[in-house]
């Protein structure tokens, strides 16, 4: 079996000429590797944001969506507080500082290396809090939050977003709006 791998790595390299994930999106059996940057973009309708899913799909609950988001400065982060019903969410900072509200506690500086566990039914959001760009991974339990990403993209890229458009939306994918203030 480990033979197989490395065959399959090698196989991979000398088809993109550069290494396993510098040479493009590759499928490999069944699997993906992606490079920095790739995956499925999602435009957002908050200046400087970029969110790259780097995993995704339609599967049974259990699975997972693995998202990379980045906010460059001035941006601000998630468009409210929020509860997810059934979504289970890990944060990973990877560059950059956040902000993160995390049930009724306040985390106003944290950087690279730190974890955050949200489980479902805990108000949380999140915030760029620092002065350079800023990226974390994000993996949500079970999969499919793409779908709610790429409907609010189609809303922001045809004019139509507004925060009862972005209600509705979240309502239809297992989220409620929370009326808090923080961070400010």
């Amino acid at each position: 079996m480990l033979g197989k791998v490395i065959n399959v790595a090698t196989s991979v390299e000398s088809r993109s000429g550069s290494g396993p994930v510098e040479g493009g999106t590759v499928q490999v059996a069944q699997g993906r590797v992606l490079g920095p940057e790739e995956g499925k973009r999602i435009p957002l309708p908050v200046p400087g944001a970029s969110v790259v899913f780097k995993a995704w799909g339609v599967r049974a609950p259990g699975d997972h969506d693995l998202i990379e988001i980045t906010l460059e400065p001035g941006s601000t982060g998630s468009p409210s507080a929020h509860v997810h019903r059934k979504h289970e969410e890990l944060f990973y900072v990877v560059e950059g500082h956040f902000g993160f509200l995390v049930g009724d506690q306040q985390f106003m500086q944290l950087g690279p290396g730190s974890f955050i566990h949200v489980p479902p039914g805990v108000v949380h959001d999140f915030r760029h809090s620092g002065s350079v760009r800023s990226r974390f991974l994000l993996v949500t339990c079970p999969a499919g939050l793409d779908r709610y990403f790429e409907e609010m993209g189609t809303l922001y890229s045809e004019g139509n977003f507004s925060k009862a458009a972005l209600g509705e939306l979240r309502l239809k994918y297992d989220t409620d709006e929370v009326d808090v203030s923080w961070g400010r």
